[in-house]
């Protein structure tokens, strides 16, 4: 898997604010408000998330709950609404999707 992070002068000015083209790409193909687990790859350390219509996100383990909110929740447990690129947590072995409506999307992940 290739790092995130790249060495001078790749890490330098502008270069520094657009991460290569990983080589650890998944489709990911979503149905209407159901719930996909997907297994991190081992050494991963960041993931970069690009669906083609709203997804809600949660880093976690294989039996991580997650639904679609119904109403306002402020106690902290809930999910990321397109994150676009994150760093994983260290604990996590899996991300849990879950869409509105069906789309279609890319998990792109770097050491």
């Amino acid at each position: 898997m290739l790092s995130f992070h790249e060495e001078f002068p790749l890490n330098a000015g502008r270069l520094a604010q657009a991460p290569q083209f990983s080589d650890t790409v998944h489709d990911i193909v979503l149905a209407a408000d159901t719930l996909v687990r997907v297994a991190v790859p081992a050494g991963a350390r960041f993931v970069a998330l690009s669906f083609d219509g709203d997804v809600r996100v949660k880093a976690g383990l294989v039996d991580t709950a997650l639904t679609l909110p119904l109403s306002t929740a402020t106690d902290g447990a809930g999910s990321v609404l397109n994150p676009g690129i994150r760093r994983l947590p260290p604990a996590a072995t899996h991300l849990c999707l879950r869409a509105a409506t069906a789309c279609k999307g890319s998990l792109e992940y770097w050491g």
